[in-house]
């Protein structure tokens, strides 16, 4: 069965600058557990180009302490951009407040991409892929990606429609490319630009992706993530 990941606070932190009362956050994550939702993505940890932002753009291990003790059944997570890496930012698992990172990286850094999931995986951490863009992955980024070694380090890979302008069939595609190239435990990201981030991800949850992420904020950039309200209602109509 499909699990659901919230990226409400890290994806529609575009939208408020990353600037989240910290009340807001508790209530979502209460609302979260009452909905069985599996992960929560509560922000970035991004090493440079903080000046300006809010707090849940570099998710440090204090801001996050205080979240970590009121998750209950949520796994706890950040996104980290592979352009705004330090490796001195993620200390251990043992002495950080995360069950889990999301690596995002473009089609022209996966090399960087594939090397920071060595490291932070050697520092105990729980690791996803993103492949943002998932059209502008070309052959060569494909070949990199299928010579890794180390496949089996990470939790599973995320194929994103980050402009929001994929078609269902192009979800079928990139999923099986994903397949034949060694990759099993694979998920979807949807943006809304042309309103089928609900049509796309039940076309992934048909294929098997193992997640979908979801947002309780429609703002964000290109058209947003898929709607909770949306899923759920939908969910719910269609038992």
């Amino acid at each position: 069965m499909v699990k659901i990941l919230d990226c409400t606070i890290r994806d529609s932190g575009y939208e408020t600058n990353w600037n989240f009362d910290d009340e807001f956050v508790f209530d979502l994550m209460r609302k979260l557990n009452n909905k069985n939702v599996s992960y929560f993505e509560i922000g970035y940890r991004n090493h440079i180009d903080n000046e300006d932002k809010g707090k849940f753009y570099n998710c440090t291990p204090q801001l996050l302490q205080k979240f970590y003790q009121a998750k209950e059944n949520l796994e706890l997570g950040v996104m980290v951009d592979t352009t705004r890496f330090s490796s001195d930012d993620f200390p251990n698992v043992s002495k950080d407040f995360l069950d889990f990172i999301r690596i995002a990286g473009r089609s022209e850094k996966i090399s960087e991409t594939l090397e920071i999931a060595e490291i932070l995986h050697n520092k105990g951490y729980k690791i996803y892929l993103q492949l943002m863009d998932i059209s502008n992955v070309d052959a060569n980024g494909y070949l990199k990606l299928f010579a890794w070694e180390n496949k089996d380090i990470i939790e599973g890979v995320y194929f994103a429609d980050s402009k929001g302008t994929l078609q269902p069939d192009e979800i079928s595609t990139y999923y099986y490319k994903l397949k034949t190239l060694g990759y099993h435990n694979i998920s979807f990201h949807a943006h809304n630009a042309s309103n089928l981030a609900l049509k796309n991800s039940l076309k992934a949850i048909e294929l098997g992706v193992n997640n979908i992420d979801i947002s309780h904020i429609a703002g964000g950039r290109n058209g947003g993530n898929l709607t909770a309200d949306e899923y759920f209602n939908y969910s719910k109509n269609s038992l």
